[in-house]
């Protein structure tokens, strides 16, 4: 999300991209103009005057330590596998 913030120099994303994210699409279906009224409802967030993009109202801090907080799975299988090999 932080690359579609920064990618505009006035921080707009475009509704059609918010709405495909996985979250979105049961709501994509209604289109872009029920995203667009249903955002108008967000105080966090705001539509441009065409009801085609959206962006925060306030100001996002950039992400920081994102490794530190990312969580690193393994699969069951492989651990026990390396156990009986032992």
């Amino acid at each position: 999300m932080w690359t579609l913030y920064t990618k505009d120099p006035e921080h707009w994303v475009s509704l059609q991209t918010v709405g495909s994210f996985k979250r979105m699409r049961d709501f994509t279906a209604e289109g872009v103009e029920f995203l667009a009224k249903a955002v108008k409802l967000s105080t966090f967030l705001e539509v441009d005057p065409t009801g085609t993009k959206v962006r925060r109202t306030t100001e996002p801090q950039e992400p920081r330590n994102q490794f530190e907080r990312s969580v690193y799975a393994v699969r069951l299988w492989d651990t026990l596998s390396r156990a009986d090999a032992s």
